[in-house]
């Protein structure tokens, strides 16, 4: 019987096929060396796919460690999926934008699907500006909100699940509380300031942030495993995706423990999903969740209900 989740993995190997047409190996760039799950989850994701589609990662940088050697690459060159176009984040779209500039004229440049939300007309005008005249430039957003958001600059971007879906079925633990609530405690939340000091979050978890300690001890293990003198040190293909790997296994650590999820992250919403959970969806600030669920989820059976607020997903999950 065909699951929701081999649904969403036939659909996105679909689209990332028609994406990488005719590409046989790939520069990738913009690897997340910071411990968000979800983008290392993307990541997982594009690397399933690359082996089904026999697509060989030749190097792999994050945005801190490209050097020249991938401005001049003939090898078709691919930004991480995931994350924002539009100011949220502006170390990574200066990294995309930089990329798409100095890149060679010939080489083809791949951005692996992701959404897109202008915080202001400037940045709109930086995207056009800077990316969208791009030649050789293949766009793919993961929603129907951001397709419409960039087809007037891009008319040919290409519509595509979020990666993660490569990643199919997850084995999860058996859960050990009936409700566990993962939320945001970024600037992408909508909740933090309603809730602040109303108690309404009171128990949540996020995505768990590594301290200073943390760090320290990854950067002497970097030093001393691979020689990695600063974070500026490029790495090799196999480390960076040992590191994504743990995260991944982090996520489903944590998420496991929750027979019902409630959460306003994609990809706590996604991978609960994939572990086999029920999930209670409420929106982040730009939107993210609702535009993914109406693109992708509209036609099919699965344990997932998408609600407003707070209160509202109380009275769901009892």
């Amino acid at each position: 019987m065909t699951t929701f989740i081999d649904e969403m993995q036939r659909r996105t190997f679909a689209a990332l096929s028609d994406l990488h047409a005719g590409v046989d190996e790939l520069v990738l760039t913009d690897f997340p060396d910071y411990e968000n799950i979800g983008d290392s989850m993307i990541a997982l994701g594009q690397a399933a796919f690359w082996r089904r589609a026999g697509i060989r990662l030749r190097a792999t940088y994050s945005w801190m460690t490209i050097d020249d050697r991938v401005y001049a690459s003939t090898v078709p060159v691919a930004i991480q999926g995931g994350g924002n176009f539009g100011g949220l984040y502006p170390r990574h779209s200066a990294h995309r934008y930089r990329l798409a500039e100095r890149l060679r004229a010939g080489t083809l440049l791949i951005q692996e699907p992701q959404s897109v939300h202008f915080t202001t007309d400037a940045e709109r005008s930086e995207f056009r500006d800077r990316m969208a005249t791009r030649p050789g430039l293949r766009l793919a957003v993961r929603d129907r909100t951001s397709l419409e958001t960039v087809c007037a600059h891009v008319p040919d971007a290409a519509l595509s699940p979020d990666s993660v879906h490569m990643l199919g079925a997850v084995d999860a633990p058996a859960p050990v509380q009936e409700i566990l609530y993962v939320l945001r405690r970024d600037d992408e939340s909508t909740l933090r300031a309603r809730a602040a000091g109303a108690g309404a979050i009171d128990g949540s978890v996020d995505w768990p942030a590594m301290t200073n300690a943390d760090r320290a001890r990854r950067r002497l293990e970097r030093i001393v495993r691979e020689g990695a003198l600063t974070r500026r040190t490029n790495r090799t293909t196999e480390r960076w995706f040992a590191d994504a790997d743990a995260r991944l296994r982090t996520g489903v650590a944590l998420l496991g423990r929750g027979e019902t999820i409630v959460t306003d992250r994609l990809h706590a919403m996604l991978l609960a999903l994939q572990l086999g959970r029920r999930v209670i969806a409420i929106d982040n600030s730009t939107g993210k969740l609702s535009s993914y669920v109406d693109t992708w989820f509209g036609d099919l059976d699965m344990p997932l209900q998408l609600v407003s607020d707070l209160a509202e997903a109380r009275e769901a999950v009892h």
